[in-house]
């Protein structure tokens, strides 16, 4: 259950100074004491290769704050990459739309709620210190409050049914290999259910991760979660397969 809730910043470099101490990041800060942490790509070290580590804190993050100038929509790495990666991670996606840009020829941007709203930009904001101060508050507040909603998500989410009949297994073969085929491209959903750590999940064979969900569930004496989570994303049939063979 994710106690601790990562943000991950995106932006382009011509923005940097948002992240400083007197700007938007700063004023973000004050959240980590309720367990909700920032990253971005300053903190990578020296010698470290950057892509991979983008990636890898994209897949553990649970937000991203994407701050959008026309220098971010410009950029290839932050739409082919950053972008392309929140969506197939499901992250939350958070705008901010820093500057006048042509956000709306963007079909990932123009479905979702941002700040400030409108036509309005942090940048009109920055005319006046107490309007900069209240956006800077409404953008802090919203983040703590999707923060919440998937800590609530996890802790208080549908009680899973318990499973019917005696289980795990031993399945026959085929059992096994019905499951790795059908359950496709939900095995990331399913495990997010099953709060298999990203590192873990990193491990599992490209393509045939349904097999590495079930070595890791057997390896734990865990495949007696497998037909609740399965249900809760809404795969009941793989469900029945399991307990039809029980």
């Amino acid at each position: 259950m994710p106690d601790r809730i990562k943000i991950f910043v995106s932006y382009s470099h011509q923005d940097a100074d948002y992240l400083e101490e007197n700007s938007l990041l700063g004023f973000l800060k004050g959240l980590e004491k309720e367990n909700i942490e920032f990253w971005t790509d300053q903190s990578i070290r020296p010698g470290e290769l950057w892509d991979e580590v983008i990636k890898t804190q994209i897949q553990d993050s649970h937000i991203a704050l994407v701050l959008v100038s026309q220098g971010f929509l410009d950029s290839d790495y932050c739409q082919n990459t950053e972008i392309k990666h929140f969506l197939a991670h499901k992250a939350h996606l958070f705008p901010v739309i820093l500057s006048p840009c042509d956000w709306r020829r963007h079909e990932w941007l123009k479905s979702r709620q941002f700040l400030p709203g409108g036509d309005q930009t942090v940048e009109e904001h920055f005319q006046d210190n107490g309007r900069r101060k209240r956006l800077f508050l409404q953008i802090r507040e919203q983040l703590r409050e999707r923060a919440e909603l998937i800590r609530q998500s996890h802790y208080n989410g549908p009680s899973p049914p318990p499973p019917p009949g005696p289980f795990p297994g031993p399945f026959p073969g085929k059992v096994k290999i019905a499951f790795c085929d059908r359950l496709g491209d939900d095995w990331k959903r399913l495990a997010d259910c099953l709060e298999i750590r990203v590192s873990d999940q990193a491990r599992f064979e490209r393509g045939d991760e349904g097999r590495g969900i079930w070595v890791w569930l057997e390896n734990r004496s865990r495949l007696s979660q497998l037909p609740a989570a399965l249900r809760e994303i809404k795969r009941g049939e793989l469900a029945e397969l399991l307990e039809n063979f029980s």
